[in-house]
Order: structure tokens, then C-alpha cells, then sequence
């Protein structure tokens, strides 16, 4: 039997990683239920830059949403993105990267506030997909890529200008340090390609 170097991958329609995402959108509605009666509580787990009492907030600030609004949006990027990028090899090490990169980012240089919300993570993904589909260039990452733009075109849900959102109420810092993360991990965790499987 002849060796080979890629990982013979097969992609499912429904991929085990994508399970993790609808987990991580349950916890952050239970919070969100429970949030009226533990609100000082739950205030905490958010993220105040050079803030050492909010360090822990680098990992669960994105469970951590202001109101039903905001988390519905996130949620919708959640399902999108995070479904794409569970197709990707390597998806679970992305995500760890991408939540300690961009929560220790936001927190040594975002603006004084209390940062919580999972869009850095949404952007995060956004940006892994656009790194994969850049750097390792195989088709389930292109295909990706392109079911995402067009998505978001038809279903005006507009990432990129989400990207360059800059207005007070929104966490500028955490959009741009996830999708730069995003983009950093899909480089750094690039070169495993997905293949076809054949019978032998």
C-alpha cells in the first residue's frame, strides 16, 4: 500500500466540530436566560482591558451577550461561519487559537469598556476561512469561502463592513483582532489538504 504525506479526510455534510458550535450557542443562551438573575455574576465573566480582575474574560467573554439582539446576530455568524470552518482539518486547535489570540489582544489593547460577545470569534472564523482558501488553496476551502460571500451578499450580512465598524457601541477592537487571529491561524495551521478518499 503506497504512502502518502496529506491525510485522507472526508468531509460530513454535518461534521462532529460543528456540534462544539451548537454547543457553545446553547451555553451562551442559558446564560443569556439566567443573566436577569445573576446579572453582577455574569457581568464579570467579561473582558476589561489591563483589567486583572477580567483576565478570565479573555476565554468567557464571547459566551457573555447585552441583550437577545445582539446574541441572535451572533448566532446567525456562528452558524455560518462556524459551520464552514468545522469543515476544515485542524478546526479545534483554530478555535482555541482564535479565542486566546484575539481575548489577549483586545484585552492588552482595546478600548476601556466591557467587551462581551461572540463576534470576535464570528470575525475570527471569517477570517480563518479567508486565510484557508488563500493559503491552502483546495477546494472544500474555496467552495467555502465562496458559499460564505454569497451568503452574506443575498442574506445582507455584510462581515466586511462589520469589520470596519467603528461605532461606540460596538467592539471594533475584537472584530478586527479576531479576523487578523483568524488570518493568523489559517497561516499557521496550514498544509493539511482535504482529499477524496479512493477504495483500494
Amino acid at each position: 500500500m503506497p504512502k502518502t504525506t496529506e491525510q485522507d479526510i472526508r468531509p460530513s455534510l454535518f461534521p462532529d466540530n460543528f456540534k462544539l458550535v451548537i454547543l457553545a450557542i446553547v451555553v451562551m443562551c442559558v446564560l443569556m436566560f439566567v443573566e436577569p438573575f445573576f446579572a453582577n455574576y455574569i457581568n464579570q465573566l467579561g473582558l476589561i482591558p489591563k483589567s486583572t480582575q477580567h483576565l478570565t474574560g479573555i476565554v468567557t467573554s464571547p459566551f457573555v451577550h447585552g441583550s437577545w439582539g445582539h446574541l441572535s446576530g451572533n448566532i446567525v455568524g456562528l452558524l455560518v461561519c462556524g459551520y464552514l470552518a468545522s469543515l476544515q482539518p485542524k478546526f479545534k486547535r483554530v478555535t482555541v487559537f482564535i479565542f486566546i489570540t484575539t481575548g489577549t489582544l483586545v484585552w492588552l489593547f482595546g478600548e476601556y469598556a466591557n467587551h462581551v460577545g461572540a463576534s470576535g470569534i464570528v470575525m475570527g472564523y471569517y477570517g480563518f476561512l479567508f486565510g484557508t482558501a488563500v493559503f491552502n488553496r483546495n477546494l472544500i476551502a474555496i467552495v467555502s469561502f465562496a458559499v460564505l460571500v454569497a451568503f452574506t451578499y443575498y442574506a445582507d450580512f455584510a462581515f466586511f463592513s462589520t469589520l470596519l465598524d467603528f461605532s461606540p457601541q460596538t467592539s471594533s477592537t475584537s472584530h478586527i483582532f479576531g479576523f487578523l487571529s483568524g488570518l493568523l491561524g489559517a497561516y499557521l495551521f496550514k498544509g493539511q489538504k482535504i482529499i477524496l478518499g479512493t477504495k483500494r
